[in-house]
C-alpha cells in the first residue's frame, strides 16, 4: 500500500468516527475543536491533520468510557482544557490550530495583567462549555483548569496590584503582593455577600473560574456562544467585577422563567426592560433539567455587593456580617419582585381576548460575574393554575411592548395591592372563594374609602367602566354591589353563605371588572397617579376629572 493510500485509509477511518464522537462531545464541540464548516453533508472528508484530531479525540473517549454520564463528561471537559500538548495552550486549542482553525484572542489594554492572563484561561475553558452535558445529570456553572503554578502565582498578584479588585480581599488591600508566597496567595480570601442573596466565603484562587464560568453563562442567556461573544462576556464580566469591588452598582442579567406563554411564530422580542424568548438548547448550562418554562424573561438588574469584610475567624463574626446584608437581600428582592408584577400585569392587560390569562413564574436566575454558578430558584413541576395562557404572536408584539412600557414606568406604588390581588385572582388561586375575595380587595385598593365603602368602590367602578351610559352604568352598579354583598357574606361568616355556583360566577365577573379598570385607568393618567384609592374615588365620583 502506497503512503498516499495508507493516508487515505486512515482519514476514512477517522470520518466514520465523527457519529460516535458526536453522540458524546456534541456537534458544537466537534466543529469547533476540528474547525469544520457549520453546514456539511453526511459524509465528512477530513484533512489529514483533522483525521489526526478525531483520532485524539477518540483516544480520550476510550479513557474515560468506563465512566457514567457525569463523570465521562467532567473528565473529557478536563482533557480538552489541560496544557499538556503545549504549555501556553490547552489541548483543545491546539488542535483546532492544527486544524486550520483560528482563535483570535482580543486586544488587551495595556498594563491590564488581569485580563491579559484572564484572556488564556479563558480561551483555554472555552471548547469544555461546548460539550454535550447528560440528559439524566444537571449541574450547574462550567469548567476551568489551572495551569501551572508560575502562572497561577502571576495572576494572583495582578489581582491585590489591580487598582479596583484588590478590594475584594480587605485585610490584603494594603498588603504587597510579593511578600506572598504561593502557599499564602492561595489563602488569601474574604467574606462577600451580594444584593440577590448569595455570597459567603470568598477565595482569591478561585477569582479566575468565577468570572470564565460565569462569562459563558452570560452569553447562554444572550443566545450567543461564539468564541467571540464568549470573549466579549469575560471582558464584560471583568469590568463588572471591578465595578462591585470598589463599591459601584452593576447591571447584571436576571433570567426569569414563566410558564403558561404560548411564543407562536416568533422566537424572541425586545422590550423596553430586556427581552422575552423562547427556551433554546444552550440554556441547559443554567436551566434545571425538571422546570418547565415556557418562555424566558430576561431582564438586566442593578447588583452590588451588599456586605464586603475580612473574612470571619469565628462563627459570631460570620453571622454579625450575614445580619448586616440583610436589608440589602430584602430590598432587593422586593426590588425584583416588583418588576416581575408588572411585567406579569402588563402581559394580562396586553391580552385583549380575556381577563383571564396569566404567566406564571417558576424560575428565577441571577448571573453574577464573581460568581462561577449561577444563583437560581425554580419549581420543579408544572404550575397548576385556573389562568388562561398568555397568547403572543407577531401581530401582538407591539401592543404588549406597549403595555410594558407603561406599567413599568407608570405603575403607582398606591395600587402594588390591586396589581397583586388581580394577578393572585387570575392565576395562583385555585378555590374561586379566593378568587373573588382578591378581585374584590383589587376594587378597594383602586377607590375604597369609609363610610360607605361599598358605594364608593362599585360607583366609582361602575363610572369608570361605564361614563358614558347612564343606563348601563345604572345596571352595572346593581351587579358591582351584589357582587360585593357575595365578598362581605364570605369574609364575614354569615349565616347564609352563597352557593357555589354564585361565588364562580361573581368571583370571574369581579375579576373582569378588576382587569378592565385597570386598562381604564391606565388610560386616564390622572386617576391613575391619584395619591390613594380615598382620592381616586372622590375624583370620579364627582366628577372632577373626565374618565375617558
Amino acid at each position: 500500500m502506497s503512503e498516499n493510500s495508507s493516508s487515505n485509509v486512515q482519514k476514512n477511518d477517522a470520518a466514520r468516527l465523527i457519529p460516535v464522537l458526536e453522540e458524546v462531545y456534541g456537534p458544537r464541540f466537534l466543529h469547533f475543536v476540528l474547525s469544520l464548516p457549520d453546514s456539511r453533508d453526511a459524509g465528512v472528508t477530513l484533512s489529514e491533520k483533522q483525521a489526526e484530531a478525531t483520532i485524539v479525540l477518540y483516544g480520550w473517549l476510550q479513557t474515560v468510557q468506563h465512566l457514567d454520564a457525569p463523570n465521562r463528561w467532567i473528565n473529557l471537559a478536563s482533557l480538552a482544557t489541560a496544557r499538556t500538548m503545549d504549555a501556553e495552550k490547552s489541548n483543545a486549542s491546539v488542535l483546532r490550530e492544527a486544524c486550520g482553525g483560528a482563535i483570535e484572542m482580543p486586544q488587551c489594554a495595556e498594563g491590564d495583567e488581569v485580563y491579559r492572563i484572564l484572556s488564556g484561561y479563558a480561551r483555554d475553558a472555552y471548547s469544555a462549555f461546548l460539550i454535550n452535558r447528560p440528559d439524566d445529570e444537571w449541574v450547574m456553572g462550567g469548567f476551568f483548569f489551572h495551569p501551572d503554578e508560575g502562572e497561577s502565582v502571576e495572576f494572583y498578584k495582578a489581582v491585590l496590584r489591580d487598582a479596583q479588585l484588590r478590594y475584594l480581599f480587605p485585610e490584603y488591600v494594603d498588603r504587597d503582593p510579593d511578600e506572598l508566597d504561593h502557599a499564602a496567595l492561595r489563602r488569601v480570601d474574604s467574606l462577600l455577600y451580594f444584593d440577590p442573596g448569595q455570597g459567603g466565603s470568598y477565595q482569591l484562587p478561585l477569582l479566575a473560574s468565577h468570572l470564565v464560568n460565569s462569562a459563558y453563562t452570560r452569553c447562554a442567556v444572550t443566545g450567543d456562544h461564539s468564541f467571540a461573544s464568549y470573549m466579549d462576556a469575560v471582558e464584560r464580566n471583568l469590568a463588572d467585577a471591578r465595578a462591585m469591588a470598589a463599591g459601584r452598582t452593576a447591571r447584571l442579567p436576571v433570567v426569569l422563567g414563566f410558564s403558561n406563554i404560548a411564543l407562536s411564530g416568533i422566537d424572541r422580542f425586545e422590550l423596553p426592560s430586556g427581552h422575552l424568548r423562547r427556551v433554546a438548547a444552550l440554556d441547559a448550562c443554567f436551566l434545571p433539567s425538571k422546570v418547565s418554562v415556557d418562555a424566558l424573561l430576561i431582564l438586566d438588574v442593578p447588583v452590588r455587593i451588599a456586605v464586603k469584610a475580612r473574612h470571619p475567624k469565628n462563627e459570631e463574626r460570620g453571622v454579625e456580617a450575614w445580619d448586616r446584608a440583610q436589608k440589602s437581600f430584602r430590598e432587593w428582592r422586593n426590588s425584583l419582585q416588583w418588576q416581575v408584577d408588572c411585567h406579569r400585569l402588563a402581559f394580562m392587560l396586553a391580552d385583549s381576548e380575556t381577563h383571564r390569562s396569566g404567566a406564571i413564574q417558576v424560575l428565577q436566575v441571577a448571573v453574577n460575574p464573581l460568581l462561577g454558578s449561577a444563583s437560581a430558584w425554580w419549581s420543579d413541576s408544572k404550575v397548576q393554575t385556573s389562568a388562561a395562557a398568555v397568547s403572543i404572536d407577531a401581530s401582538k408584539v407591539e401592543g404588549f411592548r406597549g403595555w410594558v412600557e407603561d406599567v413599568t414606568v407608570q405603575h403607582p406604588r398606591s395600587l402594588r395591592v390591586a396589581m397583586r390581588r388581580i394577578l393572585s385572582a387570575a392565576s395562583t388561586r385555585t378555590d374561586p372563594t379566593d378568587s373573588l375575595v382578591d378581585a374584590v380587595l383589587a376594587w378597594e385598593n383602586m377607590f375604597s374609602d369609609s363610610p360607605e365603602t361599598s358605594l364608593r368602590v362599585c360607583g366609582s367602578l361602575a363610572l369608570l367602566l361605564e361614563p358614558f351610559d347612564r343606563d348601563k352604568r345604572r345596571v352595572l352598579v346593581k351587579e358591582l354591589t351584589g357582587i360585593y354583598a357575595t365578598r362581605s357574606a364570605i369574609v364575614h361568616g354569615n349565616a347564609k353563605e352563597p352557593s357555589v355556583e354564585t361565588v364562580y360566577v361573581d368571583g370571574d365577573r369581579a375579576l373582569e371588572a378588576a382587569v378592565e379598570a385597570m386598562r381604564r385607568l391606565y388610560k386616564n393618567p390622572e386617576l391613575l397617579r391619584s395619591q390613594n384609592a380615598s382620592t381616586r374615588g372622590k375624583e370620579v365620583l364627582l366628577g372632577l376629572i373626565d374618565v375617558h
